[in-house]
């Protein structure tokens, strides 16, 4: 029998198959998550507030060291996968939605790398010019890593389902994807793919992981939310 799709706020698409997406799509919702909290920080952060565009840079780092993981794993892992069935069955429609999804993974690294330099420079004492290249950055990240997950929800992610098996994507999943994760990146990974989540998908999550998991998220929780009040909450002052 295979598994309900999740269908996050967000998501372009839950297609049905024997393949349990539920981390891809929680992944995803962190992504888009992350980039809306950044914009909205940054329109509203003064360019020579140091030290919150210090907070923020430090938090930049850990969205940019996941979506890297995320997206390596993929272009390493699953797409050559994927590309070797396809051909074997000659499914040439596949194939293509396959290399756009690599060549759309290459679109979003400049963007990435830019958007990374403009925090560089604000948190050293930037300039307007640092605070405007940021802006128009990540708005275009935006747009294309949101176009980027709703083309991989809706046309890449039934190619899984076709060509991969439940219970193989659930090895792949446990062996191949899954990062090696020390307590205290896992203390700061699981309340962050957690954040934002509706309470229904947060619970479902958690009993995939069983009890570990929730004591993972208990442990690191308090922690990271007090992280993410300071980056992103708190009295932001305005750019005058």
């Amino acid at each position: 029998m295979s598994p309900t799709p999740l269908l996050l706020p967000g998501q372009a698409a839950a297609p049905e198959g024997p393949a349990d997406m539920t981390m891809m799509y929680v992944l995803h919702h962190a992504f888009r998550r992350d980039l809306r909290d950044f914009t909205r920080a940054a329109a509203h952060t003064a360019t020579d507030d140091t030290p919150r565009w210090v907070l923020l840079a430090e938090r930049w780092s850990l969205f940019t060291h996941e979506l890297h993981q995320h997206h390596t794993k993929e272009d390493e892992i699953l797409w050559p996968l994927l590309l070797e069935r396809v051909r074997a069955a000659s499914d040439a429609e596949s194939e293509r939605v396959l290399h756009e999804m690599e060549a759309e993974h290459a679109v979003l690294d400049p963007l990435l790398t830019a958007a990374s330099a403009a925090l560089e420079r604000l948190s050293a004492g930037g300039d307007v010019r640092a605070h405007d290249l940021l802006s128009d950055s990540l708005e275009e990240l935006g747009e294309a890593l949101d176009q980027h997950l709703g083309h991989e929800e809706s046309a890449a992610i039934p190619i899984l389902h076709r060509y991969v098996g439940g219970s193989e994507w659930e090895e792949l999943e446990r062996t191949r994807f899954r990062p090696k994760q020390s307590l205290a990146q896992a203390r700061q990974f699981v309340p962050w793919a957690l954040k934002g989540l509706p309470a229904d998908a947060e619970h479902r999550v958690l009993n995939l992981g069983g009890p570990a998991l929730r004591i993972i998220n208990a442990l690191g929780r308090r922690r990271f939310q007090a992280q993410e009040a300071a980056a992103f909450g708190g009295r932001l002052r305005r750019p005058t």
